[in-house]
């Protein structure tokens, strides 16, 4: 996934604002904003920076700890390209949880 936002962000000043983003997620102080539950264990955080909305998809640790498991970052277009990263989160998860 560290791909995935290097190749939408290249290094760009949203990078900074997904760190903070993470980091609020992660300390338990996201705002109301921040994040929407999907169900089954899969969150959607939102970023918007300078008119564009960014995506991260990710799941916390199923054991407890405080472990943020990123499973898909996308700029947000159309509905048909965030149901495609949707699933791709969903069968990371899947395939995660499979292995844990």
């Amino acid at each position: 996934m560290s791909r995935e936002i290097r190749d939408v962000l290249q290094g760009k000043p949203p990078l900074l604002e997904l760190s903070r983003l993470m980091w609020r997620i992660e300390h338990g102080r996201i705002l109301s904003h921040d994040v929407r539950y999907l169900g089954k264990g899969l969150h959607e955080a939102r970023l918007t920076y300078e008119g564009n909305e960014y995506r991260l998809y990710y799941s916390v640790s199923p054991k407890g700890e405080h472990v943020l498991l990123g499973l898909k970052f996308h700029k947000k277009g159309g509905q048909g390209a965030q149901d495609r990263s949707v699933e791709v989160a969903r069968a990371r998860l899947a395939e995660y949880k499979s292995r844990i």
